[in-house]
């Protein structure tokens, strides 16, 4: 008898085992995990916009505080800086420390008014 009371207590063991996840569990925390991603995901990819957004406004406004600084010293916004390439006066003369480029790929356009009074800075690609 007390071999098979041995032998009942060792099955009974296996049958019971504690080591792990039951599938049932792991069912569960897969389901977890899946919503807190469903969620997460649109509220990453909204605050990549908005930091592409906001870098290209922090350069836009860069960009019209050196034109503003140009037009207060010249009395006249230069000339030749309609496209990327010749913000390089700009930084030439001390007024940028590098030229910035648009976070999206394009280029900055500087629109100058028809009187040459104001600037207008923009990104050729804004999302």
């Amino acid at each position: 008898m007390n071999g098979i009371t041995k032998h009942a207590k060792d099955c009974k063991g296996r049958l019971y085992n504690d080591d792990g996840f039951t599938l049932i569990e792991m069912v569960i925390a897969l389901f977890i995990a899946g919503v807190m991603m469903a969620v997460a995901l649109p509220n990453l990819e909204a605050a990549g916009v908005n930091a592409t957004q906001l870098a290209t406004q922090s350069d836009e406004k860069m960009i019209s505080a050196a034109l503003t600084q140009y037009y207060l010293n010249y009395h006249v916004y230069p000339t030749e800086t309609t496209v990327q390439g010749d913000l390089a006066d700009l930084k030439t003369a001390g007024y940028l420390d590098s030229i910035p480029t648009c976070p999206t790929g394009g280029n900055f356009i500087i629109t100058i008014s028809p009187d040459g009074t104001t600037a207008t800075v923009t990104c050729s690609t804004t999302p």
